[in-house]
């Protein structure tokens, strides 16, 4: 005989694999690409398992539907339709969550999902979090790491000089890009970290320190990797900061790394004089509890909750499948077709970025280029354009890029630039951000925008809330990122003022070229 209850599961998790396929081809994708989460690999299954090892504890529990588990499930599926149409890909990793738990609750109850956090908490660390905030929190952390290596270095005596995030040697130069940044240990290591103190049943406070602990341990063992890679790469040579050692440091590290972190175990338990004690929340060794029979209510109330869910994401799976559409690119003239002459200003352009830079920076054209008028300074002048950031793809902010060639940042602002009318800009002026920035007795002045569909953006978050924006209203995620150079010639007062007026006719003159090429 069918067993209808087990008929109506299946049915409702085809739906929510049917909704999500999308979602978690892009995810697993990302795992193989990205180094930083390929240990989703391994968690998602462990969270899988700890949840199936729950499952007489489960069965234990009364059957009801939480209230609250109706409104999550909507906002979750909204989120997951304005993060399908508007190009967020983290809009809808969180909408995968949430749909699943406001499943569980409105379907099993409150009861359930309360128990399964653990599992849930481990899914959400294998999420990529965007790439706007992934920037953010790495740059300080390739900082860190290249300073600790500097010092290490020096201590060696070994000569040494560093700029921003470029280790210089006698013999050869190093860089610590994003993968030697440290977030990968600081990720991996936090979810082992918090697998340790679940397997173990270790007390709360425990738990915490094991947590908290991941992350010095993780940038103390980057800073030590940097640092060995350094010195071997005086003695050995380049082989030593590429291929495989390179590869196997990583790996040798993370094991001192979690050598560091047993021993915060190990030392913790012995002064707190650690006894064991069983937890509210049972560990892997979960004593198995008798399932709670089934209220005929209860199970009247069952089946109809799975089909309502079912046919609620075979619904939205419907309209999305209608809504989504191949993205509109607005024809847009190549950018090595800008003019080489802007009114007064003659340009030139620079050497191209190799394969390995353009691959790094993920732009589908660019224009780097030098400028200079009659009795003026210089001017570096870069555009690049990206096609689509439906995908994930981010623009490289200065803020993160500058610092990391050894500019100090040592003033920021916003600054508006006057726009003739009709030329292009939508208004009679728009807003740039300013950046003033020093690497020893050089001086820069640094302006930059996005630019995208007739809007100048000065801000990275508002404009990717803009591109949202404009992925739902004209479906087109693409845009530019615009950077204007010049230095600062003197320590004078008004070396600065003077940089900032050559900059300021400089832009007012290329806006109008720009908008020619960038919005078709």
């Amino acid at each position: 005989m069918i067993n209808k209850r087990a008929v109506v599961i299946a049915l409702l998790v085809a739906s929510f694999a049917f909704l999500f396929k999308d979602v978690i081809a892009k995810l697993v994708s990302d795992w193989g690409s990205d180094d930083n989460y390929s240990h989703g690999f391994l968690v998602v299954p462990v969270a899988i398992y700890i949840a199936w090892s729950r499952r007489a504890r489960l069965a234990s529990f009364p059957v009801h539907a939480s209230p609250m588990s109706l409104v999550i499930i909507v906002v979750s599926l909204l989120m997951l339709v304005v993060g399908m149409i508007g190009a967020e890909l983290f809009l809808t990793r969180l909408a995968l969550l949430g749909t699943l738990g406001g499943t569980i609750m409105f379907v099993w109850g409150g009861e359930h999902l309360k128990e399964l956090r653990f599992p849930f908490l481990l899914f959400a660390l294998a999420i990529p979090i965007p790439a706007i905030i992934f920037n953010q929190v790495t740059f300080p952390l390739q900082l860190l790491a290249s300073r600790f290596g500097e010092y290490t270095i020096a201590a060696c005596q070994i000569p040494v000089l560093r700029e921003g995030n470029v280790i210089t040697l006698a013999t050869i130069s190093l860089e610590v890009v994003e993968a030697c940044s440290g977030i990968r240990s600081l990720v991996s290591l936090l979810t082992m970290a918090l697998l340790w103190g679940y397997v173990t049943d270790s007390p709360i406070w425990l738990r915490w320190l094991l947590a908290l602990s991941s992350v010095p341990i993780a940038i103390f063992a980057n800073g030590i990797r940097v640092a060995g890679t350094g010195v071997a790469a005086h003695f050995i040579g380049s082989a030593a900061a590429e291929g495989f050692l390179h590869t196997f440091s990583g790996w040798l590290v993370f094991v001192v790394a979690g050598a560091l972190l047993l021993g915060v175990y190990r030392v913790a338990g012995w002064c707190g004089r650690l006894v064991r004690t069983k937890q509210e929340t049972p560990g892997l060794a979960a004593e198995r509890v008798g399932p709670a029979p089934l209220r005929a209510q209860q199970r009247s109330q069952f089946m109809p909750r799975c089909l309502a869910v079912s046919a609620c994401l075979l619904v939205v799976a419907a309209a999305l499948g209608t809504l989504t559409r191949t993205e509109a690119v607005a024809l847009h003239q190549p950018l090595r077709t800008l003019p080489l002459s802007v009114g007064p200003w003659q340009g030139r352009d620079s050497q191209p970025f190799d394969a390995k830079l353009v691959a790094a920076l993920g732009v589908d054209d660019y224009v780097n280029r030098s400028y200079v008028a009659p009795g003026g300074p210089w001017v570096s002048f870069y555009v690049g354009y990206y096609r689509s950031q439906r995908q994930g793809q981010t623009m490289h902010s200065p803020l993160n890029c500058m610092p990391g060639a050894g500019w100090e940042a040592i003033g920021r602002g916003r600054v508006a630039v006057p726009v003739p009318p009709g030329r292009g800009a939508g208004s009679e002026a728009v807003e740039i951000s300013k950046l003033v920035v020093q690497k020893g007795l050089d001086r820069q002045l640094v302006f930059y925008w996005y630019q995208a569909h007739g809007r100048i953006v000065a801000s990275e978050y508002w404009g990717k809330v803009y591109t949202v924006v404009d992925a739902i209203r004209l479906n087109r995620s693409d845009g530019a990122l615009v950077r204007v150079v010049v230095p600062i010639s003197s320590r004078e007062a008004d070396a600065e003022y003077a940089a900032e007026r050559a900059a300021l006719e400089f832009v007012n003159r290329i806006l109008p070229v720009l908008a020619t090429h960038l919005d078709g």
